[in-house]
């Protein structure tokens, strides 16, 4: 008995291990080799066709079941580039609503950017359809499972409505890390005509940053113009002055991604104009100056609220100390005098400093913070920096001001403009007429990316 058991064990040994060695041994499929930087998807613009589609693209059910589908085809009469373009329509009564669709294989951790020309005619939404009339992305894993179907897509462009002309839509978006395929896809769920054409779909190589985490500030540079460790501590010393005097605790790091040249920066961001940006979502300036003291406050101060514009640019101005080395209150008291000052409450959202000009309003608004501080004290001014979160009119402002300084905004307006009557800056020598060069003001009012 003992023989055959030992006799059964030895078989077992012999049968299993080579199987559970292959299985040690089994690697995971190979990541493919996914051309970079290169537009992925087949023809494009629709040069191709075979039977009155274009070749490489697959007409596939969306949503929705009966007789009535989406009616689609090539057009040659509207079309931005070559002989044609692809136009999807829907009536008021589609059942049945159809994609145009191609699926490549993407990398991980990449970003893909998708972009295509669209033309619209008469687009309105109807009842019971949805405002789809662009394009989109879904990712897929390995085995051509959808990586997330919470929703209709992972990402997508606006939809189109109305009467529009070419115009080219696009988005970007970082590949799930288990995604294996994307399928870009052209969509109409709505009653009207919409053309597409010159699609693009591109996978681009991540961007060599290297970063160097601080306590507060997460920093990315690159090897061949790195951040030096003087220009870090530089940035962060100006940083724990500005936290520590507003006794601010910062719940989430923003990132400054620094970049080596104008160049990198145009190329990287897609863009014409170099000056430092700002994605608010996101936490992350991006700049090609080593060292900032503006927009890195704003997005520190972010969990503190959104209060009035000037507020906002006045604390950020009274740790610059200067508007481009001209004294505050000086520059202020200038345009005072030449009567070009209106009063704040006529100007506390960006709409209004612009009507009355922002290279005079903002000025007056960070001279007027700077004065509420030195006079008032910080922990006020930041308790009416929290306490304002959103407002934007002087009513409702009003209230908030009065219950913390004990007085009214305006009479508190007027006070400080009778101190900057009487202001005379020590050791000032330069005699201005309100002229400012440096940085314009209007900068400031640029819209956020």
């Amino acid at each position: 008995m003992i023989l055959r058991r030992r006799g059964k064990l030895i078989f077992l040994l012999f049968v299993l291990v080579p199987l559970l060695v292959g299985c040690s041994k089994e690697k995971e499929t190979p990541p493919p080799n996914v051309p970079l930087n290169v537009n992925l998807i087949v023809n494009p613009s629709f040069e191709e066709s075979k039977h009155g589609m274009p070749v490489g693209w697959k007409l596939e059910p969306f949503e929705g079941e009966g007789k009535i589908m989406t009616m689609c085809g090539l057009s040659t009469k509207e079309k931005k580039t070559g002989k044609a373009s692809f136009y999807l329509r829907g009536l008021f009564n589609t059942e049945k609503w159809m994609t145009l669709v191609q699926r490549h294989e993407v990398l991980p951790n990449h970003k893909l950017y998708f972009s295509a020309e669209i033309k619209t005619l008469n687009m309105k939404k109807n009842k019971g359809q949805k405002d789809r009339a662009n394009i989109y992305v879904r990712f897929y894993d390995k085995n051509g499972k959808r990586i997330d179907d919470r929703h209709y897509a992972d990402a997508y462009t606006h939809p189109r409505i109305g009467t529009t002309k070419w115009a080219r839509s696009r988005k970007e978006v970082v590949v799930p890390k288990n995604a294996r395929y994307a399928e870009l896809g052209l969509i109409c769920q709505m009653t009207g005509r919409i053309y597409f054409d010159d699609v693009e779909m591109i996978l681009r190589a991540p961007i060599p940053w290297k970063k160097k985490s601080t306590k507060y500030i997460d920093f990315y540079y690159m090897n061949d113009n790195p951040l030096t460790k003087d220009e870090i501590e530089r940035e962060c010393d100006y940083v724990e002055k500005v936290l520590k005097a507003t006794d601010v605790k910062v719940k989430q790091k923003p990132s400054y991604y620094y970049y080596p040249s104008e160049k990198r920066y145009r190329e990287i961001l897609k863009v014409k104009k170099v000056y430092p940006r700002v994605s608010w979502k996101a936490r992350e300036l991006h700049t090609v100056e080593p060292f900032d003291d503006h927009e890195i406050i704003h997005l520190l101060l972010m969990d503190e609220g959104y209060p009035p514009f000037g507020l906002a640019e006045g604390i950020v101005f009274f740790f610059k100390g200067d508007w481009n080395g001209y004294d505050l209150h000086m520059l202020a008291k200038n345009y005072l005098l030449q009567k070009k000052l209106p009063p704040l409450y006529k100007a506390m959202d960006v709409d209004n400093m612009r009507k009355y000009g922002s290279s005079i309003v903002v000025p007056g608004w960070c001279s007027f913070s700077k004065y509420l501080i030195d006079h008032y004290g910080m922990k006020k001014f930041m308790k009416l920096y929290r306490e304002t979160n959103g407002i934007k009119e002087p009513g409702p402002f009003n209230v908030h001001f009065k219950k913390i300084y004990g007085n009214d905004f305006v009479e508190t307006d007027k006070t400080w403009r009778i101190y900057l009557l009487r202001y005379k800056p020590k050791n000032w020598v330069n005699e201005q007429k309100g002229e400012t060069t440096g940085t314009n003001s209007e900068d400031l009012l640029h819209p956020l990316k």
